[in-house]
């Protein structure tokens, strides 16, 4: 590792193996077609494939801890969403890597989707067709720059699929129109190992133009897992005195918090790994919504966690 010159010899060892024998040798990417990156992972191998749904009795218990979840929140006087995410490979199975099939149609998150939503006892919000109609004519996830994640343009659709559904029971929150950004892109590029990617992707830009929540730091959460992505705001702009707690993970902390908390009188941020102490964390906040998300790649973990709940 200390040997003098290595940063050299790995830069010109990543761009060699590209270059001759077409090889990425950065181990958590790998090249789909027209040179998309995805992330090198054998779990999201099996999501992709559908050879990991669950069972029947499998999809039952999750359906119901989500409803006892769902009627625990209720009798709080909470209302309670589950958004579900989708990864890229879904979106996008036209790009994924040449050589791995998919088997049958129905993914996990279809599973999960169709049962919460037959049971009725569960809001769910799930955008993936509002994200596939949109990759028709636009590009919605990063293709080089991000190996898993929806850029801005899927994140903003994704926001506006949640918040639309939140504005049918609380009419009163903000929501975010096209107008309130200032939309652009800006040329991207991403290296590996050193070796720059020789492809450019237009990433597009979403500038809020007059935000309204400001970021508070507080004390009071640091008992949380994974801390340093926590994120609390404060809006006294806006219009309510609704408080909506966030549960999840990179699709929302990284994309579509900050637009949330335009909304909203008080926001907090926490990652998924919290959810097994859910009910101190209500204690402590009472928030009016709680949210709920998972992606595809995160959901058997989360599943495992809403299990784990001490009500």
């Amino acid at each position: 590792d200390n040997m003098r010159g290595r940063t050299a010899l790995v830069e010109c060892n990543s761009m060699l193996q590209y270059k001759l024998f077409h090889r990425i040798v950065k181990d958590d990417t790998i090249e789909g077609r027209n040179h998309w990156l995805f992330a090198n992972e054998p779990e999201m191998f099996k999501e992709y494939q559908h050879l990991n749904l669950m069972t029947e009795p499998e999809v039952k218990e999750f359906v119901e801890s989500m409803e006892h979840l769902s009627d625990y929140l209720s009798g709080r006087g909470i209302a309670f969403y589950y958004f579900q995410c989708i990864d890229k490979e879904s979106i996008y199975p036209q790009e994924y890597v040449k050589g791995i099939q998919q088997f049958g149609e129905q993914s996990r998150v279809d599973q999960i989707v169709e049962g919460l939503q037959e049971g009725n006892k569960v809001t769910v919000v799930c955008p993936k067709e509002e994200l596939l109609e949109a990759s028709k004519e636009n590009i919605v996830y990063y293709q080089y720059t991000d190996l898993e994640h929806w850029n801005e343009m899927g994140a903003y659709i994704g926001y506006r699929e949640l918040v639309d559904r939140m504005l049918v029971d609380f009419p009163e929150i903000r929501i975010l129109q096209q107008e309130d950004y200032n939309i652009y892109e800006i040329a991207d590029k991403t290296e590996l190992y050193g070796f720059e990617y020789p492809y450019t992707e237009m990433t597009p830009i979403y500038e809020l133009q007059s935000p309204f929540a400001v970021e508070k730091i507080d004390e009071r959460w640091n008992y949380l897992s994974y801390k340093e992505h926590t994120h609390y705001y404060q809006n006294e702009k806006v219009n309510n005195d609704i408080k909506i707690l966030l549960v999840g993970d990179s699709f929302v902390r990284m994309f579509i918090k900050d637009d949330i908390a335009e909304g909203f009188r008080e926001t907090l941020s926490i990652d998924w790994l919290n959810v097994p102490i859910l009910n101190q964390i209500i204690d402590d906040y009472t928030p009016d919504i709680v949210v709920l998300e998972s992606t595809e790649k995160t959901l058997g973990n989360v599943i495992a966690c809403v299990n784990s709940i001490e009500y």
